[in-house]
């Protein structure tokens, strides 16, 4: 904030700032207030560190008719000049919306919050409990004062029960220093699940919250803009007499692993403008100081004509040169804030616009559906006649099999939609899982034999029972078997294996140790690391070959298998095969 002051005070050679820090002490503060009242100001800017001890002072001070611009934190009143700063509650608000989209409704959260009795803490903490009220699911288990620094966040932590920190899944520090200072108090603690981590500032730099989140370090952080730039402008129109608004709240943003990379790229060339603006200022200074040396030059040789005209004509220069430097300044200034704007905006439009896409597909599938229901019913009645001739039948089967497909494209399509909207939920039964899997091959046994390709079950149990939903595996294992054909030559291999682990793979609570994994391995054509990376993206292509461009099948297989709080992953080698393994809870 102090940079953002200074830089805009640049374009004011004539106004003087008055720096004080209270070190987060409310007395201090408003000592160091009186002490520049008494200095003879001609306007104050002030960031309360608490909100009713610094009520007092500035109401004093607006009443005796010193404008006052309260900035970042508000006071207990509203008696001051104007108000500049982000909208805390909005910013609680919207990290609350972001978790309970980012665990679907459900899960532990501990709060950290700020200093008590400061209003950054209060509103943010009020707009991120009112935007977790709908998921009753999503419970904040704890909530300890942080105090803004992060080293006061490691001993409020420590006095939360063991088993609460054992069950967390999230930590939201009203702060990214204290989120900082909660991570590496969890990971001191040697917790072993893992947990993320939410901030607010979003600020570049070393150890900052872009840089956080960049390294993974933080799930996400929230912009919260420093306003410095805009109270010096307020303050200006104040001083000037011009117009100005009283209440002026900046906008935020959510940054996460989607458009960090953006904002710190739009931090950097801030930076940078920033660094051209201090060399182009020690240029302005030097140009004032060799101003100032041919005058004195000028009135001591005033008597030489040709070289009092000369020195004038360098001075004239220098001003008119200084002139379009401010200029330049003043438009690199407003280039920077429209594209800052334009980044926010931009992020809400994309957003929108891949919400509305989705529905849009959605729909469309929905309407495809019927007719091809409607299409498949007379289909069945046709080949069921004894009498048909070879050659229809074949056509007929053929049209069948396509419509099969087209209605298990448009499922996977509403599946996945479901999935998004957290609509889809198990109906899970015990089953025999050998069995289960062996019924689903028998629907690729004609199609293997024709082939030439060695198509068998690995298992050494011929039962295996273990819960799950016979609807949802089913597409899962029946979408890997597909893609598996698809993409083995002939007189190759696909091998299922079936088995017991008890490795401790996924973390499930009142769950036994014991897992099932299901792996699906083929000798086919196999994939890049970059195709491998990506396969479980939906849409995604591969800029070498479209022949595995990837739909919805695997991305609606990874959120089937979530469901059911399993894992599933892939290895590839390009030329040599593709496997894929499934891991289940046992029981």
């Amino acid at each position: 904030m102090l940079r953002d002051l200074q830089r805009e005070l640049s374009f004011y050679p004539n106004v003087t700032l008055i720096y004080k820090d209270a070190d987060n002490n409310s007395a201090l503060q408003v000592r160091q207030i009186k002490e520049l009242a008494k200095e003879g100001i001609d306007l104050l800017i002030v960031s309360p560190n608490e909100a009713r001890p610094l009520t007092p002072v500035v109401e004093d001070l607006y009443n005796k008719g010193l404008p006052v611009i309260v900035i970042d934190r508000k006071i207990a009143s509203s008696l001051y000049t104007a108000y500049i700063g982000g909208d805390n509650y909005e910013i609680g608000k919207r990290i609350g919306e972001y978790t309970a989209n980012l665990f679907h409704g459900q899960g532990n959260i501990i709060e950290v919050l700020g200093l008590a009795g400061s209003s950054p803490t209060i509103e943010r903490d009020k707009g991120f409990t009112d935007a977790l009220q709908p998921y009753p699911q999503l419970k904040i288990t704890a909530k300890v004062y942080g105090n803004w620094l992060k080293d006061s966040v490691g001993p409020a932590l420590e006095k939360i029960p063991a088993s609460l920190l054992d069950n967390t899944d999230l930590v939201f520090a009203q702060n990214d220093r204290m989120a900082l200072g909660a991570s590496e108090f969890f990971k001191r603690a040697g917790l072993p699940k893992k947990v993320n981590f939410i901030g607010v500032d979003g600020l570049p730099g070393p150890g900052a919250g872009l840089e956080l989140v960049t390294n993974r370090v933080f799930a996400a952080t929230a912009l919260y803009p420093t306003g410095g730039e805009e109270a010096i402008r307020i303050a200006m129109s104040i001083l000037h007499h011009q117009g100005f608004y009283k209440e002026n709240r900046l906008q935020t943003v959510i940054i996460d692993s989607t458009n960090v990379r953006l904002m710190t790229l739009q931090a950097d060339k801030i930076n940078s403008q920033q660094a051209d603006i201090e060399r182009q200022q020690e240029k302005i200074n030097d140009q004032v100081k060799i101003y100032r040396n041919q005058r004195v030059t000028l009135f001591v040789i005033v008597i030489i004509l040709v070289i009092t005209l000369l020195l004038g004509g360098i001075a004239f220069y220098s001003l008119r040169e200084n002139k379009k430097i401010n200029r330049r300044l003043e438009q690199s200034n407003a280039e920077i804030m429209l594209h800052q704007q334009q980044l926010i905006e931009m992020s809400e439009l994309a957003q929108a616009a891949n919400d509305a896409k989705l529905k849009f597909f959605t729909n469309l599938s929905h309407e495809f559906r019927t007719p091809l229901t409607l299409i498949l019913s007379p289909l069945e009645d046709l080949l069921a006649n004894a009498k048909l001739n070879y050659t229809v039948q074949q056509s007929l089967n053929l049209v069948r099999q396509n419509v099969i497909r087209l209605l298990r494209l448009v499922n996977q399509l509403m599946d996945f939609r479901k999935v998004e909207l957290d609509k889809l939920r198990l109906k899970a039964s015990e089953n025999n899982l050998v069995g289960f899997v062996e019924e689903i091959m028998e629907a690729f046994r004609p199609l293997s034999i024709r082939r030439g390709i060695d198509f068998r079950l690995i298992s050494k149990e011929r039962a295996l029972n273990i819960f799950f939903d016979r609807n949802m595996l089913d597409k899962v294992i029946f979408n890997l078997l597909s893609n598996a054909f698809k993409f083995t030559n002939d007189n190759g291999f696909i091998h299922i294996t079936i088995g017991r682990s008890t490795q401790q793979t996924i973390t499930i609570p009142h769950s036994s140790q014991q897992t099932i994994t299901i792996r699906v391995e083929d000798n086919g054509i196999g994939m890049t690391p970059e195709v491998a990376d990506h396969a479980f993206e939906p849409f995604y292509s591969s800029e070498i070959t479209n022949s595995q461009a990837a739909g919805l099948g695997l991305a609606l297989s990874k959120e089937l298998i979530t469901l059911h709080h399993g894992t599933i992953a892939v290895k590839s080698t390009k030329g040599k095969g593709t496997s894929f393994e499934i891991t289940l809870p046992a029981g």
